[in-house]
């Protein structure tokens, strides 16, 4: 194909992935963001495309900055009706935040260098009803400044087998965490982590063990173990889904 005559556009997508099983596009019935917009983006340009998410947030995850990108022979329709037309056609729990052209080569897994994460914990003796599947409600008195002793221990180049899902296979599984916070925001603990890559299920691992923490079952020094020993039973359990977000995508 002459690479003249298609474009690559690079979506970033917002979304509540509360009902839906994750990004990635699955066999019926299960519902899944990457084919509902695939189905919005074909409706627009009018052929077939795979559309490529930068990250496979898993389901009940949800997204403020997950980016994505398809290649469209349609010429013909401007950024901003393609962004409108794509979102009329798109669930109201699913928005495309911008469209853009990019480089033939721009690929939206492939050239991310890195992502940001949050997890919001509320930490609250009532259930936060009209927070539903946006948090994980916590409901014993949580100690932060322990869980933000242990959050910081994560910094740095280093193998994290010890908090990865059994059923991640990768070859390395050595990532460098750049930044990893743990902040108070009213009745909520927010964790918000960014690195160059994530393993599966790290950031939830990661949370239920900065919640053993917190709680006085462990010692910040648990954080070391773990690295050390790269054993996952040393880790806390996989908090919920219902919490995490992919906050933005770096490039």
């Amino acid at each position: 194909m002459d690479l003249t005559t298609r474009r690559n556009i690079k979506l970033v997508i917002a979304y509540n992935g509360a009902r839906y099983h994750g990004w990635q596009r699955q066999a019926p019935p299960f519902d899944t963001i990457q084919q509902r917009v695939e189905q919005a983006a074909v409706r627009v340009v009018r052929h077939p495309v795979a559309v490529f998410g930068a990250g496979r947030t898993d389901a009940g995850v949800h997204a403020e900055g997950q980016v994505a990108n398809f290649h469209t022979t349609n010429l013909a329709v401007p950024l901003i009706g393609l962004r409108r037309a794509m979102n009329s056609r798109l669930p109201p729990d699913i928005v495309i935040r911008s469209a853009a052209e990019a480089p033939e080569d721009f690929h939206a897994a492939g050239s991310a260098v890195g992502k940001t994460y949050r997890y919001r914990l509320c930490v609250a003796p009532t259930r936060p009803v009209e927070r539903a599947g946006l948090v994980y409600h916590y409901w014993r008195p949580l100690e932060i400044e322990p869980m933000q002793r242990a959050a910081r221990r994560v910094l740095g180049r280093h193998d994290f087998r010890g908090l990865a899902s059994s059923a991640d296979d990768r070859q390395s599984t050595v990532r460098t965490i750049f930044r990893c916070d743990v902040a108070a925001v009213d009745d909520e603990i927010h964790v918000t982590v960014q690195g160059d890559g994530f393993l599966y299920n790290m950031v939830r691992n990661l949370v239920g063990t900065l919640i053993e923490i917190g709680r006085g079952r462990w010692q910040p020094g648990q954080v070391d173990l773990i690295l050390e020993s790269r054993d996952r039973a040393h880790a806390g359990p996989t908090a919920p889904p219902d919490g995490l977000c992919l906050v933005c995508v770096h490039y």
